[in-house]
């Protein structure tokens, strides 16, 4: 399945906080939320969601999954407009995006089997559940009680809720917390197989390194806004953070600038006999020469930009200054909206 499944045109929620006035003690104001996105999502792509917490990434996937109405801008379907003359907006998108929260807590006596039954009663959904439990891997557990689940086995099991109805589009939001790293490889095959069926997948993480080797394309995301849109490579480039290797190794620290041509050394340590260093643009006859001339080389991986080095290249911001958390009291955002902040 190809075309586009997914497209935001400046999509604008804004949270309302609080400002209580004498004459009216109701009043608010516009607070956080996600501001003016544009970016587009094609069937069978996995998409990172990406930013620190606070940024707006669950905001944004509740919208997308018609918990929340946006304030303006439009959102494109499978390259159709949604629109109230199709019935109510939440509707459409509920119809056909598939939502796995962060946190649910799956609790009580009863089963699995009963579970799932229960949710496609509820959603007036038909479902086969002997079917979606095998496709995420539960058809063992049908029978189990919920307090009897794993970590991962409750996650699975939140996926199989937001499977249901086959959705065009699933929205994965920090699946990975929690997950032992068996556990882990498992969802990601699982991701992969949804992929290849057709399923846009946009998974939600603070980490970009756990996505590496799994999304198409990032969104990252601060304060609301979309600072950076690409593929992580594209986005490295554009940023001047690719092409970087780490290097460990013992002994003496080599004198590297006569050794790497043209590489450029970014950062480098000295701890007792062990040294480490970062070289941007360096080849594979660099490290050769390093092992020529006699240093010993332990370790030699190429260097991913972490979320922190991404948002400070793309936002111009210093390390301080981004935070890791962003409260509504001091969110000043990154473009001018007006005399009502």
């Amino acid at each position: 399945m190809t075309g586009r499944a997914l497209e935001l045109f400046d999509v604008t929620f804004r949270h309302r906080i609080s400002r209580p006035k004498f004459a009216n003690p109701w009043q608010t104001k516009p607070g956080p939320g996600v501001l003016g996105l544009n970016f587009t999502i094609e069937a069978g792509q996995i998409v990172g969601l990406v930013g620190p917490n606070g940024a707006g990434k669950t905001t944004l996937l509740r919208i997308l999954a018609g918990v929340m109405p946006i304030d303006s801008g439009k959102i494109n379907l499978q390259g159709v407009e949604l629109d109230t003359a199709n019935g109510p907006i939440d509707r459409q998108l509920r119809a056909n995006i598939g939502h796995m929260p962060e946190q649910v807590r799956w609790s009580g006596s009863a089963t699995v089997g009963q579970t799932i039954q229960q949710f496609s009663n509820m959603r007036a959904n038909p479902v086969t559940p002997e079917k979606l439990l095998k496709l995420v891997g539960l058809s063992a557990k049908y029978t189990s009680p919920l307090d009897e689940l794993s970590q991962g086995m409750r996650q699975r099991l939140s996926l199989a809720v937001a499977l249901m109805g086959s959705p065009k589009i699933l929205l994965l939001d920090e699946p990975f917390n929690g997950l032992d790293p068996v556990a882990a490889k498992s969802v990601e095959r699982m991701i992969k197989q949804l992929s290849k069926q057709g399923v846009a997948v946009i998974i939600s993480s603070h980490q970009v390194s756990g996505l590496v080797d799994l999304i198409d394309k990032l969104l990252l995301i601060h304060r609301g806004q979309l600072v950076a849109d690409g593929t992580l490579k594209d986005i490295e480039e554009k940023l001047g953070l690719e092409d970087r290797i780490e290097l460990s190794g013992r002994g003496k620290f080599p004198e590297l600038t006569e050794l790497i041509g043209s590489g450029i050394i970014l950062e480098q340590s000295i701890d007792d006999e062990n040294w480490r260093c970062t070289i941007q643009h360096a080849d594979e006859s660099s490290i050769k020469n390093i092992v020529h001339a006699g240093h010993s080389i332990t370790e030699w991986k190429r260097k991913s930009p972490d979320i922190v080095e991404l948002l400070c290249q793309a936002t111009g911001l210093k390390i301080d200054e981004i935070g890791m958390e962003i409260q509504a009291s001091n969110m000043i955002p990154l473009k001018t909206l007006g005399e009502e902040e």
